[in-house]
C-alpha cells in the first residue's frame, strides 16, 4: 500500500469528483480511478459510491478519511523534521536545487526567507529555455519553476511535461496618485500611447513586454532599474510615467514594510497575454521524488496561508 493512494483518496473526498481531483493531482482520471479501485481491493471494503454528479463516501470511506487526514499530516511533519536535521548535519550540497526563471526568482526570495525550510533550498536563476530543458532531463531530485505567460495557448509546446501551477499573476502597470491615467478595471495597451512606460531592465522582462505588447509595439518604453525597491521608489516619485509590474509582485511589495506603496495603485492589462501562471515543470514519467514533492507542498501551504485573499482574487484555473 502506497502513501499516494491515501493522498489520492483524500483529494477525491475533498473534490467530490474524479475530474476535479485528477486535475488537482495532475494525473489522469483513469489513473486516479485505478488507484482508488486498487485501494478498495486491498482494504477489502467499498470506499466510494459513484453518482451522476460525482462521488460520495461510504461509511467505510468516512472512517478511512478520518485516519488518512491524520496520517498525511503526521507524514508531512515527519518530513519537515527529517529534512531539517539532514540540512543542519550535512554540507550545503544537501540543499534541494530549485531552478527558476527570472521572475519567480525575484518573487520567491521574500517568502522563501520566511520559511523554516529556507535553509534547505538553493535557488538557481536560469533562462527560461534552460529551465525547461532541465525539467525534461530531470530525474525528480531537483525542481524547475517557471513563469508561463500564455499558458493555455502554449500547452502543446510542453506536451511531454506536467506543469503544476502555484499562483496566477497578471501583468499591468503601477501608478501613483495624480497620474493622468488613473484607470478603473483593466487597461488596454493603446491607452498608454502617450504615457511613458518604464520596464525592468532585465532581458527577460524586455521579452515579456514584447510578448504582451506585440499587437501594439508603441515607442514610449523606457528601460528602468532591475532592483525591485528602486522601481517602486521611482514609481512613487513620478506622476507622468507608469511602471510595468504584475499583480503578485505588487502584492508582495505592499506587504514589505521597507517599500512605500501607500500612494501606488495597480491596474492589469486587458489582453489575455498579460496572464501568467507560475509553477513547476517536471516530466510525466519522472515526477518529483519524496523530498522535492515535500518542498512543493510546503511552498503551496505557505502561499495559501499568507496570500489567501490574493488567491481568491486570482484563482488558478486549469
Amino acid at each position: 500500500m502506497q502513501l499516494d493512494s491515501f493522498r489520492y483518496f483524500a483529494e477525491l473526498a475533498r473534490a467530490g469528483s474524479f475530474y476535479g481531483a485528477a486535475k488537482t493531482l495532475f494525473i489522469s482520471q483513469q489513473g486516479l480511478n485505478k488507484a482508488i479501485t486498487s485501494l478498495e481491493a486491498e482494504l477489502g471494503v467499498k470506499l466510494i459510491e459513484r453518482e451522476a454528479r460525482g462521488v460520495r463516501l461510504t461509511a467505510s470511506g468516512e472512517v478511512l478519511l478520518d485516519h488518512v487526514e491524520g496520517l498525511l499530516h503526521g507524514y508531512s511533519d515527519m518530513l519537515k523534521d527529517l529534512y531539517a536535521t539532514h540540512v543542519t548535519t550535512t554540507t550545503n550540497d544537501a540543499r534541494i536545487a530549485i531552478h527558476m526563471t527570472y521572475y519567480p526568482a525575484r518573487i520567491s526570495e521574500p517568502f522563501v526567507r520566511q520559511m523554516k525550510e529556507s535553509s534547505s533550498i538553493n535557488i538557481i536563476e536560469e533562462p527560461f529555455q534552460n529551465v525547461v530543458d532541465g525539467a525534461r532531463a530531470s530525474d525528480g531530485s531537483a525542481l524547475y519553476l517557471c513563469d508561463l505567460y500564455g499558458a493555455h495557448e502554449r500547452v502543446t509546446e510542453f506536451s511531454d511535461l506536467v506543469f503544476e501551477p502555484m499562483i496566477v499573476s497578471r501583468a499591468g502597470v503601477i501608478w501613483r496618485d495624480g497620474s493622468p491615467i488613473a484607470p478603473r478595471g483593466a487597461i488596454h495597451r493603446e491607452q498608454l500611447a502617450d504615457v511613458p512606460l518604464s520596464i525592468d531592465a532585465h532581458r527577460e522582462m524586455r521579452r515579456l513586454a514584447e510578448y504582451i505588447m506585440q499587437d501594439y509595439p508603441l515607442n514610449n518604453i523606457r528601460q528602468g532599474i532591475a532592483n525591485p525597491k528602486g522601481r517602486i521608489e521611482y514609481a512613487a516619485e513620478t506622476e507622468d510615467s507608469v511602471l510595468l509590474y504584475d499583480s503578485f509582485g505588487f502584492e508582495l511589495s505592499q506587504a514589505n514594510p521597507e517599500l512605500a506603496c501607500d500612494s501606488l495603485h495597480f491596474t492589469p492589462f486587458s489582453t489575455p497575454r498579460s496572464i501568467t501562471q507560475v509553477g513547476f515543470f517536471y516530466p510525466k514519467d519522472a515526477r518529483p521524488n519524496v523530498r522535492a514533492r515535500h518542498i512543493i507542498e510546503v511552498l503551496r501551504a505557505h502561499i495559501r496561508e499568507r496570500y489567501a485573499d490574493y488567491l481568491n482574487r486570482y484563482p488558478i484555473t486549469r
